[in-house]
């Protein structure tokens, strides 16, 4: 049991070493890009570059958060934690969508 704890612990090491930052701008009431390709373990990091407030969310499994109010200026990071697509949505613009393959 001790050998399998410290296998996973540096796997996750491994995939945090090779993790990627992707960057999403919520700016003129839409992320960019719109679309997004990434790997479980890397984080999206979303910036406030309006001058009005933003969210961010997913109900999608095990890739759900949601960050709540993101005033103007504010960075807020999430990590993504399994395979599959990831639908993100902006609960004060409904218009706003990213769709995130996560592999």
């Amino acid at each position: 049991m001790k050998t399998l704890k410290i296998a996973l612990a540096l796997i996750l090491v491994a995939s945090s070493v090779y993790a990627t930052e992707h960057i999403v701008v919520q700016k003129g009431k839409a992320f960019n890009p719109k679309t997004l390709e990434a790997k479980v373990g890397d984080t999206i990091k979303f910036k406030n570059s309006d001058a009005f407030a933003h969210n961010a969310y997913s109900d999608d499994g095990a890739n759900e958060f949601d960050i709540g109010m993101q005033a103007p200026g504010e960075d807020y990071s999430i990590t993504l934690k399994a395979p599959g697509t990831v639908a993100i949505g902006c609960a004060i613009h409904p218009s706003m969508q990213l769709k995130v393959t996560v592999k």
